[in-house]
């Protein structure tokens, strides 16, 4: 692994603040220099119009600041089974994202498999469908469909996951590996689940669980369950060079989310230089 192939520390704004200019300006402070964007103004990134794009355009223009993912909430959603406006709506918010991402460059969109059921297998068939059609309609478009495990939906785990990504050759679509989900629903994240997925993954998001067992609730990284610095040594070894995108879910105010995303920013670096993971 040359040390030119190195991953990129990126951070989803609305995890330090709902004010953008006021996470970007703690970004650069911070030495980061790409973000994903979620919700901006407490407007899901979605819901935002053309002017108001522009206008974070404009924001990120100013200080050098790219983005690597559009966090869309598509197929955050119940499956719609006959009803056929509820697939529409859905569609409607690809394509949305879709704009988005070309408008700020951005290389990913995210996906979801709709919300769990008791008995996740009962929707595989219907997700897979529409986790087919957004691969092709992301393929068309240019952009890369990043597929969450998320422990609400049907793919909490990676090997969730990897039954999706075994039944899709087209590689428009990959994780978005989020180790923190698979281990608040009492699975190992690392190395378990990430064997399941590791070469099929566009980009990671990084949140840590306090324990891993059915227990919702994240800390600091670093300061959680999940090995992180296995994982950055086996992100190395894989030469990832994608975005590793700070999530913490910790604080309800943006004044205690800002702190816990500067002190996991701190330890990221610490644990990515132990693991001997390049950080841009």
């Amino acid at each position: 692994r040359g040390d030119s192939i190195m991953a990129r520390l990126a951070v989803i704004t609305d995890e330090i603040s709902s004010d953008l200019d006021h996470a970007l300006d703690v970004c650069i402070e911070l030495g980061i220099t790409m973000v994903e964007l979620r919700t901006v103004g407490g407007q899901v990134i979605t819901d935002i119009d053309d002017a108001g794009i522009d206008a974070i355009a404009r924001s990120l223009d100013r200080r050098g600041i790219s983005v690597v993912n559009i966090a869309s909430p598509f197929l955050k959603c119940d499956y719609w089974g006959d009803d056929e406006i509820g697939h529409q709506q859905q569609l409607s918010i690809l394509r949305r994202s879709i704009a988005i991402a070309h408008r700020l460059e951005a290389p990913i969109v995210r996906t979801f498999n709709f919300w769990r059921q008791p008995n996740p297998v009962d929707l595989y068939q219907p997700a897979l469908g529409a986790l087919t059609e957004a691969t092709a309609i992301c393929h068309d478009s240019g952009v890369l469909l990043g597929f969450e495990n998320e422990h609400a939906c049907t793919s909490a785990t990676g090997e969730e996951a990897a039954w999706f990504l075994d039944r899709i050759e087209d590689t428009t679509i990959g994780m978005i590996w989020d180790p923190g989900n698979e281990a608040v629903v009492g699975s190992n994240p690392f190395p378990g689940g990430y064997q399941h997925v590791r070469s099929r993954i566009h980009h990671v998001h990084l949140k840590d669980a306090r324990a891993i067992a059915p227990d919702p609730t994240f800390v600091v990284m670093g300061e959680g369950a999940i090995d992180y610095v296995g994982q950055f040594r086996a992100l190395a070894e894989a030469g990832y060079d994608g975005a590793l995108s700070l999530e913490t879910h910790v604080g309800s105010t943006d004044e205690e989310k800002e702190a816990a995303s500067r002190a996991s920013v701190a330890a990221i670096r610490r644990m990515a230089e132990e693991a001997g993971l390049p950080l841009a």
